[in-house]
């Protein structure tokens, strides 16, 4: 078990939630600032691992639910998080014994460790997907049959709704017309689950990989080492997924558009001095594609990050603003998200793209 009880912590996790995050799940420094200041008040989240629960734990997601661009001007509430668990915990029946992140990204990996912190559950080191995704539906949850709902979803005013979908798609559309209803930001539980369940189907070790990939990088920029040599040993590390820096440049072109509870747009990236190369890529929330001189260098569900080239920061999709200079990462998606029954869901053509996936390692 790890108790998270420096500021230190804190700030490398969500530095590494964002990198995992694919410029999506939201902006973690709100989140960040309230688990800074229950730190200091001396409440601490707890991070367990999946195989230390029970096979019939009662598991349940905490999730931010709305466009990344209006997460980040609100404050997290604990009185909204308390209100939200203790109405889960009476419509389901039970006491959650462990919280588990839906996606890795900033803000959504940030919440549930918020939670943990004023309830003291515990978060399993694991969570649904092992990056973000714009979609309800495109989990390891749903994919292997761990439906949604029924769940909750809840504003900061206390206004409630109960969604019981058909399946998970739809839950998507239900969650996705009531949060724009609410001020297009909720915070949904859902992913009821067993221990078991979490156990099968989520990947694990996300939450200690964002620790370790946000140290990594704050210890080589303090050591003056190479920040992104270190950054890529930490990623190879995990069972040998492919980890390569895709592109180096200057931002000379960015187009945000905020539409129907998703943040839309694409980036154009030139070469650095004389070089006339040229790197797209494309987001919807998350970064989806990266083309190099119009070659698809790496696509969904592999991971496409962008960090500044000179302190190694990762940047969320909305921070992207021309003139920044970057270096594009990509790296292999976890093998749960390989598998043809994930990429029916997790696929390129299911995020508007019209090619199918190709790993990186085999578009280098």
């Amino acid at each position: 078990m790890l108790t998270v009880n420096n500021v230190t912590d804190i700030k490398d996790m969500a530095r590494g939630a964002v990198l995992l995050g694919t410029g999506g799940g939201g902006d973690p420094y709100v989140g960040q600032l309230f688990l800074q200041a229950q730190i200091k008040a001396g409440r601490y989240p707890k991070v367990i691992a999946s195989e230390t629960i029970a096979d019939d734990a009662f598991v349940l997601s905490i999730a931010g639910i709305g466009a990344p661009t209006v997460i980040v001007e609100h404050l997290v509430s604990d009185k909204t998080l308390l209100r939200l668990l203790a109405r889960a915990e009476a419509f389901y029946g039970r006491r959650v014994d462990a919280l588990i992140s839906a996606e890795m990204g900033g803000a959504n990996s940030m919440f549930p460790l918020a939670l943990s912190a004023i309830s003291g559950i515990p978060v399993l080191d694991a969570d649904g997907i092992g990056r973000a995704v714009p979609h309800i539906e495109m989990t390891t949850f749903s994919i292997n049959g761990c439906k949604a709902t029924p769940c909750i979803v809840m504003d900061d005013s206390g206004n409630v709704a109960v969604i019981e979908a058909v399946d998970d798609r739809a839950a998507e559309d239900l969650c996705r017309s009531i949060t724009a209803a609410m001020g297009a930001l909720t915070f949904g539980a859902l992913y009821p689950m067993s221990g078991a369940q979490a156990k099968a189907f989520a990947v694990q070790g996300t939450l200690m990989q964002t620790l370790e990939i946000g140290r990594a990088i704050r210890t080589a920029r303090e050591g003056g080492r190479d920040i992104f040599a270190d950054l890529l040993d930490v990623l190879g590390s995990r069972d040998d997924r492919a980890a390569r820096i895709l592109f180096d440049g200057k931002i000379v072109d960015v187009v945000h558009d905020t539409r129907d509870g998703w943040h839309f747009g694409h980036a154009r990236i030139a070469g650095i001095g004389d070089s006339t190369d040229e790197c797209i890529v494309e987001f919807q929330n998350e970064l989806t594609v990266a083309r190099v001189n119009g070659r698809t260098v790496t696509i969904v569900p592999d991971l496409i990050t962008m960090l500044d080239r000179e302190t190694g920061e990762p940047l969320t999709a909305e921070m992207l603003a021309y003139g920044q200079r970057v270096k594009v990462l990509g790296y292999a998606a976890d093998a749960m998200l390989r598998s043809a029954q994930s990429l029916e869901v997790l696929g390129p053509r299911m995020f508007g793209l019209n090619e199918d996936f190709q790993p990186m390692e085999e578009l280098a």
